[in-house]
């Protein structure tokens, strides 16, 4: 039926579902205390640390970030899009869902009608193509070409593989197309009409069909690889209104269905490599499809997992590729996010690479391939000598332009770090210099010789794959954007600015912090006067600090602190906060700053009381004003 699924209805749903028999029947919990915890099956992990409050009706995981209520958690475990979602607790709720009447224009309903006619084609289209690879005459060499690959029924089966039989119209007839079919057929890419003559005939002949599926699974698309010796050797379907190459990524879909919880994803260079890799127990695989890394595609990808390994050849077409994915992924980064490069050797790719030598190979290769940070100046750097004062400086003005496209504010300051030891230069001169370079970084081509480090080794990038677009059904805010507080000096890096970190002021992230990293305030308590600052939810930040110090573990925490009259503020914060943790140093870091930042806004804010009193104490005034000027210098001068 169509029409929205009105909001009071979601509310009343998830006031009928108990959280925790919906997640018991999925992953099993053990009672602790007042809630219940497992290990959390989004990641891996052999000490639980995923909570779930029947009070609260909630989840949180301290390992990975993880957090929601009911719905969030059916989404995100049975892989389903919003509705889905909504239609299966509603089935187990046993009640209706009532629909909001569009008042769609005339031209609305006809395009999603055009629109669901060409995914019913392409689905017929599907249909068609498996089938023939179990009956049609020619398809022996289509099977024995996969079963030389390597590949089982049952991975074929899983990928949807099918066989486009050679002849021009074996689609056509296939399907019965009538003329207007026939229409839809080339408008989704699947016949191909000769401008000369006009002729119609099937795009695609005595090929091995690959689907592409989008966010729901829907074939939306197809790529198929040639039996014979014609060319292309991989030929895939035309841009189209349901397909866009530049946002999709090949067996994304399937990895989601296949409940691999890895928080890792390859991506490489084609359909062959994805399912073989698959079968041989790396699931968590996928490919661009005949086009560069896009800024979708990484957006796409750091959405899934925290860390997305790009595979690619060695040789310089290799090079080329990996520094276009590097760009592409830069503006992805947050803080908590990794990006990998890994080059194979010559000869080399993911098939033959673990089917020779197993996918324990490819994981120990993962972990010795670059970092996005180390790819980055390494590249940069290479023709430099970086011994002489030219070459530290072409160093600095060419780097300088990239540092600040990452959205994790201590990514950025990171990188920055890492450049100034490369170039023996202060931060501050770093900042001074990035004031006077070029806003966008200027081209920089590989070089033609390979890296002087030992060449990475893994996986190829892709040319022949695609991505859903999760933004086909949204799910709804849960819970409403928060405000960002004002950075209390001016002068600093924005650590936690709202275009940074969206919906997350000081305090809420302060909070999480405290969550996952309770050390940090046992080690530095908060700075005096914290409780009289003009800050949202400075009571929750308060109530937080005190939980923590007094109990030992954050699970024991999470507990006490759900119990609190703030306790529902805090849910409404996890739920926006599906972030992983970061790291011990990191955190301790942040916690420092963090203070400087309080300690330096209380000061501010006493000072203007001082001063607004009628008669204002001038020895009190001078005090609080070298105060002030003290903390803004250590402020400013730490590294």
């Amino acid at each position: 039926m169509a029409g929205l699924i009105p909001e009071h209805f979601i509310q009343d749903l998830l006031a009928r579902i108990d959280i925790v028999p919906l997640i018991d029947a999925r992953v099993p919990l053990k009672k602790t205390g007042r809630n219940y915890s497992a290990c959390c099956p989004f990641h891996q992990e052999k000490t639980p640390s995923f909570t779930v409050s029947p009070d609260k009706q909630f989840y949180y995981c301290f390992g990975c970030g993880a957090s929601g209520d009911a719905l969030r958690f059916v989404m995100e475990y049975d892989h389903l899009s919003f509705p889905e979602a909504v239609e299966q607790l509603a089935g187990r709720a046993g009640v209706d869902i009532p629909r909001e009447e569009h008042h769609d224009s005339r031209e609305e309903k006809a395009r999603r009608s055009r629109l669901q006619t060409l995914y019913d084609l392409l689905a017929r289209a599907e249909r068609y193509y498996r089938q023939q690879l179990k009956s049609a005459p020619d398809r022996q060499k289509a099977v024995a070409y996969l079963k030389g690959r390597g590949l089982s029924g049952e991975i074929a089966a899983q990928y949807g593989l099918g066989f486009a039989p050679p002849g021009f119209d074996n689609l056509m007839t296939g399907l019965s197309l009538d003329q207007a079919g026939l229409e839809q057929a080339l408008t989704a890419g699947l016949l191909v009409r000769r401008e000369d003559t006009g002729r119609v005939y099937d795009k695609f002949r005595d090929r091995i069909q690959f689907p592409i599926r989008d966010a729901r699974g829907r074939t939306i698309g197809f790529g198929g690889r040639v039996l014979g010796d014609g060319k292309p050797k991989y030929l895939n379907s035309p841009e189209t209104p349901v397909f866009h190459k530049g946002r999709e990524l090949y067996g994304l879909w399937e990895w989601r269905r296949s409940r691999d919880r890895s928080d890792r994803l390859y991506v490489v260079e084609g359909y062959m490599d994805v399912i073989a890799l698959a079968q041989h127990g790396v699931p968590n695989v996928v490919a661009t499809l005949g086009t560069a890394t896009s800024p979708e595609h990484c957006q796409t990808l750091f959405r899934q997992v925290n860390e997305v390994v790009f595979c690619f050849d060695g040789d310089n077409a290799g090079r080329r590729a990996a520094w276009r994915a590097l760009e592409s992924a830069l503006p992805s980064l947050d803080d908590g996010k990794q990006a990998r490069f890994l080059f194979l050797p010559d000869g080399e790719d993911p098939d033959t690479l673990v089917r020779a030598q197993g996918p324990e190979t490819l994981l120990a290769l993962t972990e010795k391939a670059d970092t996005l940070s180390s790819y980055l100046f390494r590249h940069l750097s290479e023709g430099l000598d970086l011994n002489t004062v030219d070459g530290r400086a072409r160093l600095a003005r060419l780097a300088l332009p990239y540092l600040s496209k990452p959205s994790g504010p201590f990514y950025r300051v990171l990188l920055e770090e890492e450049l100034a030891r490369l170039t023996r230069l202060e931060r501050s001169s770093l900042e001074r210099l990035r004031q006077e370079a070029p806003a966008e970084p200027a081209p920089r081509p590989a070089p033609a010789s390979r890296p002087a480090a030992p060449p990475q080794r893994a996986v190829r990038h892709t040319d022949h794959a695609e991505q859903p677009d999760w933004d086909d059904a949204p799910p709804p805010d849960f819970a409403p954007a928060m405000a960002d507080e004002p950075d209390p000096v001016p002068d600093r890096p924005r650590l936690g600015s709202r275009a940074r970190q969206p919906g997350l002021g000081l305090v809420e992230r302060l909070v999480l912090l405290l969550l996952s990293h309770p050390q940090v305030v046992r080690d530095r308590p908060l700075p005096e006067g914290v409780e009289e600052l003009d800050l949202a939810r400075v009571d929750l930040l308060l109530q937080v600090a005190g939980a923590v110090r007094e109990h030992a573990t954050p699970a024991a925490a999470l507990g006490a602190i759900m119990a609190l009259e703030q306790g529902e503020s805090l849910s409404r914060l996890l739920r926006e906060a599906l972030k992983p943790t970061m790291d011990d140093d990191t955190a301790r870091r942040y916690w420092d700053d963090a203070l400087h930042r309080l300690h330096t806004l209380a000061l501010e804010q006493t000072l203007k009381t001082e001063e607004a009193r009628p008669n204002p104490d001038l020895a009190r005034l001078s005090e609080l004003h070298r105060a002030l000027a003290r903390a803004r210098a250590g402020h400013q001068a730490e590294p």
